[in-house]
């Protein structure tokens, strides 16, 4: 009968034959808080949830944008998160509400595409919507295909 030796396999560097995790940087957020006319007053309010959110996340906030005017209008800051984005200044877009993003549903589409594209993530509070991660990005495929219907 054969006696079993000890084999000299090397310990492989992970699990199954992958490199160890690593710890990942915290992602860099980009907030986005909007109101339509000045005698609103709920930005300090969406700052401070989008604030909040961000920290129990983990994630460092890069940029905060305020902005008072009508979906309709140009809307020089949010333009200013989206080249923040196209720079990879940014991974994520923490909004208070889709339609606080989107001007219209063309637009909203178009932009969510774009961030997807460039692999910066979004996530809206209030519709608990969270595209940074599987479960976010199929319910948002979901709600395409609805809306589509």
């Amino acid at each position: 009968m054969r006696e079993k030796r000890a084999s000299r396999k090397t310990k492989s560097p992970g699990v199954f034959g992958h490199p160890p995790h690593r710890a990942k940087t915290p992602f860099r957020a980009g907030l986005y808080a909007r109101v339509s006319t000045n005698d609103q007053q709920t930005i300090p309010l969406q700052i401070r949830a989008l604030r909040e959110y961000a920290g129990r996340r983990g994630w460092t906030i890069a940029s905060q944008v305020k902005e008072v005017g009508s979906g309709a209008s140009q809307r020089q800051q949010r333009e200013e998160l989206l080249d923040a984005a196209r720079r990879r200044d940014i991974d994520v877009v923490l909004v208070w509400r889709l339609d606080r993003w989107g001007r219209s549903v063309t637009d909203l589409l178009a932009t969510l595409q774009e961030l997807e594209h460039l692999g910066v993530g979004i996530v809206s509070l209030n519709e608990a919507l969270d595209l940074t991660t599987p479960s976010g990005r199929a319910m948002a495929a979901l709600l395409a295909v609805f809306a589509a219907f």
